[in-house]
């Protein structure tokens, strides 16, 4: 698979499927119009491929308006993943502004591309001011003797699938129930970082990550997680907020990894939300503290590392 990062490198490709979108999150509706593409150009002997961006649209527009669900690069392998030929993935630019919808087809899809087929939600917009639809690739179909397929929306438990959606989950904390819209549990990576390392005067040392700043962060809380490091997968009790039982003024994601106690600083890892257990809240000391993060860890460790009568023998 090929991943190409301006219009300008697009070249010797004469017949292709194209589902096109900014295929923000990668959820299970944009994954329905890559299976789709990817099964045509198979089924044809044909390059199938995604066309999307590497910014969100919107924060072209008003910086940093739209956090992300998954980053550019993991939204690419996932892509790769899926079995697609070709990604074209490039900035949302003044370019792409001022681009008619004609233009667009005429220009990008059929004269680089040499487009059979093209994908798209139906809702899909495009070109400049979005002026470009479905209604009208219709129209273009016959002149340029393309194929459209237009993907009516996805529902689950009659809840349409949508980045927008997902991220509202994300923002209230309902990360448990992620994974059936987006195919996956959230998760952030980052790299350790050096901080007060409080957490381990009382006990429970944690893994305080940097994380990405365009990616979207869950509601401050406790939450239930899965830590990758180094190809191995651990559990913790992962805390976003600002530590008000030791007067934090800054925003941290920080874990206690159970069962790990190994130098990870300037390593990057990947943390899983599973679950949020509760709020964050500023407790009378140090030991009032101490004795809920037993109860967060035992939590974590009865309910996603072992059944209770293991637990208990431990």
């Amino acid at each position: 698979m090929d991943i190409i990062k301006s219009i300008d490198k697009i070249q010797n490709i004469n017949k292709s499927v194209v589902t096109i979108g900014n295929f923000d999150g990668l959820h299970k509706g944009h994954q329905v119009l890559v299976k789709k593409a990817v099964e045509y150009g198979f089924k044809n002997n044909i390059k199938s491929v995604v066309f999307t961006f590497d910014n969100h649209p919107a924060n072209y527009f008003i910086k940093n308006s739209i956090k992300n669900i998954i980053s550019s690069k993991e939204k690419e392998q996932r892509i790769k993943d899926m079995g697609i030929d070709l990604i074209i993935s490039i900035p949302f630019d003044e370019y792409m502004t001022k681009i008619s919808p004609r233009e667009f087809v005429k220009d990008i899809l059929i004269d680089r591309l040499g487009v059979k087929k093209i994908i798209v939600g139906y809702d899909f917009t495009f070109a400049k001011n979005k002026e470009g639809n479905v209604n009208l690739l219709k129209e273009l179909c016959s002149e340029y003797n393309f194929e459209l397929e237009i993907v009516n929306p996805i529902k689950i438990d009659d809840i349409r699938v949508s980045s927008t959606y997902i991220r509202n989950l994300i923002k209230d904390g309902q990360v448990s129930k992620v994974k059936k819209y987006l195919g996956h549990n959230y998760e952030i990576k980052g790299e350790v970082i050096h901080a007060k390392k409080l957490g381990r005067t009382i006990g429970f040392p944690t893994a305080n990550i940097q994380g990405d700043k365009n990616m979207i962060i869950p509601k401050n809380g406790i939450y239930a997680t899965k830590v990758y490091i180094d190809g191995n997968t651990y559990y913790g009790a992962t805390n976003i907020g600002f530590n008000p039982t030791v007067n934090g003024d800054k925003l941290s994601i920080e874990t206690n990894i159970l069962d790990f106690n190994e130098d990870i600083y300037g390593k990057i890892i990947k943390v899983e939300f599973l679950e949020r257990i509760r709020d964050e809240r500023k407790f009378s000391s140090l030991e009032e503290l101490k004795q809920q993060l037993k109860k967060d860890t035992n939590y974590v460790r009865e309910n996603y590392v072992c059944n209770i009568s293991e637990c208990m023998v431990k």
